[in-house]
Formats: structure tokens, sequence, C-alpha cells
């Protein structure tokens, strides 16, 4: 097969995951909202901002309400971004010595993290290096937040990223992929899928060697950053271990057509290797999954990977019994 097709599909790959940023904020609203819908006033999220950049005396409460007011309205983000000094405060707060108004300060940044790419270098410059330390905070909550924030200070493209990298997130995060903490696995995993999509082919090769060679054995969990990975330029079979590969097929066994299935389809089609495809067709076949896989043939990410496998193992007994 010619390198144009594959080329042209992970070309195709890369911009048909889109990271709907308004998805992302209505998805944090439900699942991270500190207290219930107050219809918090701008008058109120202005009266916090002051306070916290002439240093005055901020309390829990009114932490949360910036939180919560940050998520509710996107102008409560230029609110706050345009009060000089209140993000220096929530840094101040972020890194002082009570542990949940540190804890509630970096949901205040997690929250001023989704506005746009202006609020997201704003944060970076000044809560980045604080954020990075704080993965290593034995107050997991914080760790925690600290590592979604990252994720969504990546979302806000290419620059936040590579000012993060210089910063050291990058190579923290990718150390951190192996925690036992599944909950901060899985913010991990959140940040890095963004750092990969924003970054593309400009993701460094060694930090791409070093995730794949750190990746958890969860499957399900990992399956949309393996596919973002499979369409940079730097991809290889080289970054594929058997036991990965092991892992892939055993989940496909036990699993029904969801999207990790077709993140996994999308990988096996980058992949482009005879030698690898014929690894993955014998196993369909010695495990009963030829029909398994033809009831798939609507998802367009199966068809991409069994033509790349037709290509290159067009005469592997797998495809006489698909056809039948």
């Amino acid at each position: 097969m010619s390198e144009e097709p594959i080329e042209t599909i992970r070309e195709t790959s890369r911009y048909s995951l889109v990271l709907n940023r308004r998805k992302v904020r209505d998805e944090e609203a439900d699942t991270r909202r500190a207290m219930k819908n107050l219809n918090i006033s701008s008058d109120t999220v202005q009266n916090i901002a002051n306070k916290l950049k002439t240093k005055s005396s901020v309390n829990i409460s009114e932490l949360q309400t910036l939180k919560n007011a940050l998520i509710d309205d996107v102008n409560n983000i230029e609110v706050v971004l345009n009060t000089h000094g209140a993000l220096r405060g929530l840094v101040r707060e972020m890194t002082g010595h009570e542990v949940n108004k540190q804890c509630a300060a970096a949901g205040c940044c997690c929250n001023l993290a989704l506005g746009d790419s202006r609020a997201g270098i704003a944060v970076v410059k000044a809560a980045g290096p604080y954020l990075v330390t704080a993965l290593d905070n034995l107050t997991t909550e914080l760790a925690v937040t600290s590592a979604w924030t990252l994720g969504n200070l990546a979302g806000s493209g290419p620059k936040a990223c590579e000012m993060l990298i210089a910063q050291g997130a990058m190579a923290k995060l990718i150390e951190l992929l192996d925690n036992s903490n599944e909950e901060m696995r899985d913010a991990v995993l959140y940040a890095l899928v963004r750092f990969a999509y924003q970054l593309k082919d400009d993701l460094r090769p060694e930090h791409l060697q070093k995730i794949f060679q750190t990746l958890p054995q969860d499957i399900n969990s990992t399956s949309q950053l393996l596919f973002i990975l499979s369409c940079h330029s730097a991809f290889s079979t080289e970054l594929l271990s058997e036991q990965l590969l092991k892992n892939i097929l055993q989940y496909l066994t036990t699993s029904s057509n969801n999207e990790s299935i077709t993140y996994l389809y999308r990988f096996l089609a980058n992949i482009n290797c005879k030698e690898v495809y014929s690894i993955v067709l014998k196993f369909f076949v010695d495990n009963n999954m030829v029909g398994n896989v033809k009831s798939l043939c609507e998802n367009e990410s199966v068809i991409w990977f069994l033509g790349n496998a037709m290509n290159l193992c067009g005469d592997h007994v797998f495809f006489e019994m698909l056809l039948r």
C-alpha cells in the first residue's frame, strides 16, 4: 500500500476528533460543581475579584462561589481576568497553607482555564508552575484538580501547550500515567489527550515514546489517546509492544460497539503493517470474531482498518470467512 492513502486517513483522523469546548464546559458544570446554581451576579464576582487583588481575606465560601460563577457564565471569566491582581490572588490562595482553600482556588483556576485562548495563556503564565508542582501534592483533590486544570489549559491551543511543556507539565504528567489512584490517572489521561490533540505532529518524539512506555493497562481509558498518537507522523510499530497489542485485541473480544471500539479500530487502521495485521486477523479467526467484525462494518473506522488490512493481507483466510 502506498504512503498517500494512510497519510490521508491519518489527516482525516486528526480533524475528525474535534474537542468541543462548550461540551467540556457543560460536562464540567455537571460533574465538578461545588454548589447548586445560585444565579451569582457579576457584582458578586467583581467583589470577590477585588478582594483577591487587594490581598484581603477570602473565605472558602467565596472561593466556592467564584468557582461556580466561572463555569456558569463565561462573562465572569472576563471579570476576573480584567481585574488586575485577581488571578495572582488565586495563585496565592492555591499555594497557601489551608488545604480546603487551596483546593477551591485550584478549582477556580480549572474553570478559568475553560475560557478562550487568551484566558488560557493568562492562567498558564500565572499558575502553570504551581499547578505542575501540585501534581505531587499528597492531598488527592488538589493533585487531581491540578491535572484537570492542565488539561483545560492545554485545550487552549498549541501556544499554551508549549508554555506548559517548558514549565515541566508534560514530563510530570507522563510520569504520573501509571499512578495507582484511578481518579488521578483519569485526570492525567484527560490532560494528555488535549496536549496530543493540540500539538499534533509538534508533540516531541521523545514524549510520544515515553507515553507509549508508560501507558496504563486499561485499554478503555486509553483508547482515545492511542488513536490521537497513532496520527502522529513519528508513530511506528516500534512503539507498539506485544503486550499493548494483546490488551487491545482482548478488549475487542469483550466489548460491544462503543466509542472506545471506534478509537481502537482507527488506531489499528493507522498501523498499516502486514506483520501486525497478520497477528490481528489470526486472532480474530482463532477467537471466532469474524462475525463480530462483520457486524461492525457500518462503522467507518472498522472499514478503514479492513481496507488497509486487505491491501496488505488480502489472501488471509479471515477475508474469505468475512465474505461468506
